[in-house]
């Protein structure tokens, strides 16, 4: 038998122990003792060799390092946790028969976890080999149940239908447009009041159909000349929409009222007064003679009883019920002879309009004529300052327009001579100057 320490392997070490006795040794047993015994030397101390003590002081010194670099940063990392390393106790020897022991025991424990691998990859089931499942309910996270809600459309709070029917109050009501006039047809000067009916706008706009406008709520407008005309509301919506109304107005003329008393002396018994009628524009008629007695002839006749002052009145009405009339205030007493011319007037700017003229014109001083009682005869002409005749005639009831070949005169001043007879016989001869006047 050879001395302590002289063995080359652990093969020779067995069997000088067994001396010349036979034991059976399994495949692979040397090697996984000289693994085990390789083991154990590392965990042992050793100067001579490298072990466990001088690999965990290698580990000690780069935690270090790594402390003092990460200790220098300024952003306030939390220092490295020390490494616990632990020192096992010095391994004892090795007995032959615990190695093998423990060899049977690593492979009785490779075969139960290799197993327990194998049952936990599939499980057999009626419908074939399924995957087990490794998750549970509760391992669902908050946050996934999160992302499910949100991703199922169909899903909507009480909090979002009422934030979709608060943005569908909001919404500004669309507008609706109105209005009614007092009255649609009217004799001039036809005044109208306008009632604004609409809804849910901003602003308004008023068209007249006459040049005229305005963007008063309810106004009140005067169409002064005869015509038809179409009235236009327009409504502005906050919505930047624009809606509109129309509707017609007719202004009708204004009849024209004018009469003349035939020549006769009433004072004397069973004469008899006629009375001429020249209105125009007018159906009917109504006369007021002075002394109670009326008529609706077109020129009636009359005879006085008693002498007095009598004040004849003529009242027209047109088609459409618009009314005119003329006063001829003491028609018979002696001094109703007389005939008086105006010194301007300002002429039409529309055109010619023939010389008539009425009381509308009058007013508007739009044709020179005279005012006149008792002339039986009449001539009347109007000269330029360089004496071109502008305009004659030998009828009161046609004065001068203003206009001469069809265009307006030169404003101005002109020369007028009238002469005729009264109907007392009386001769009169008057003239003057006149000044045509420009519309401002």
């Amino acid at each position: 038998m050879k001395e302590k320490g002289t063995y080359r392997s652990i093969e020779e070490l067995y069997s000088a122990k067994l001396g010349e006795r036979e034991y059976p040794v399994r495949n692979g047993l040397w090697s996984s003792l000289s693994r085990k015994l390789r083991f154990r030397e590392f965990m042992h101390f050793n100067p001579g060799s490298f072990n466990i003590y001088y690999l965990g002081g290698l580990i000690a010194a780069a935690a270090i390092g790594v402390a003092l670099l990460a200790g220098g940063d300024s952003r306030g990392e939390k220092p490295a946790e020390d490494i616990i390393i632990n020192i096992y106790n010095e391994p004892e020897t090795v007995e032959i028969g615990a190695v093998e022991k423990a060899d049977e025991n690593n492979d009785l424990k490779e075969k139960k976890e290799a197993g327990k691998t194998e049952k936990a990859e599939t499980k057999e089931t009626d419908a074939g080999t399924v995957p087990e499942e490794t998750g549970k309910p509760d391992d669902i996270k908050p946050e996934d149940s999160k992302q499910q809600l949100t991703d199922d459309k169909s899903i909507q709070t009480p909090a979002a239908d009422s934030s979709k029917l608060k943005a569908e109050e909001k919404e500004p009501p669309a507008p609706e447009v109105s209005f009614k006039p007092d009255v649609k047809e009217g004799c001039v000067p036809l005044t109208v009041y306008f009632d604004n009916l609409s809804h849910n706008y901003d602003s308004c706009l008023w068209d007249f159909g006459d040049g005229g406008k305005s963007s008063d709520e309810n106004p009140v407008w005067i169409f002064d000349e005869e015509g038809t005309y179409e009235v236009v509301l327009i409504l502005y919506g906050s919505d930047g929409s624009r809606l509109s109304e129309k509707q017609i107005i007719t202004a009708y003329p204004i009849p024209d009222a004018r009469f003349e008393v035939s020549s006769g002396d009433p004072f004397i018994p069973d004469e008899q007064i006629r009375f001429y009628n020249y209105s125009q524009d007018a159906v009917e008629w109504e006369w007021d003679l002075g002394d109670g007695t009326v008529s609706d002839k077109f020129e009636p006749t009359h005879f006085y009883d008693k002498p007095g002052s009598y004040s004849v009145t003529l009242k027209v009405i047109s088609q459409h019920g618009c009314v005119d009339s003329m006063v001829l205030v003491n028609a018979f007493a002696d001094n109703s002879c007389y005939i008086k011319f105006p010194n301007v007037f300002i002429p039409n700017e529309g055109g010619p309009t023939g010389g008539y003229y009425s009381n509308r014109t009058d007013q508007q001083e739009q044709v020179f004529h005279p005012v006149w009682s008792g002339v039986t005869s009449y001539h009347l002409s109007i000269y330029s300052r360089r004496g071109v005749l502008m305009f004659e005639t030998d009828d009161l009831d046609i004065g001068w327009d203003g206009y001469y070949k069809g265009q307006k005169a030169e404003p101005g001043v002109y020369i007028w001579k009238a002469r005729g007879m009264f109907k007392n016989g009386e001769p009169f001869v008057k003239g003057g100057d006149l000044t045509l006047l420009p519309k401002w």
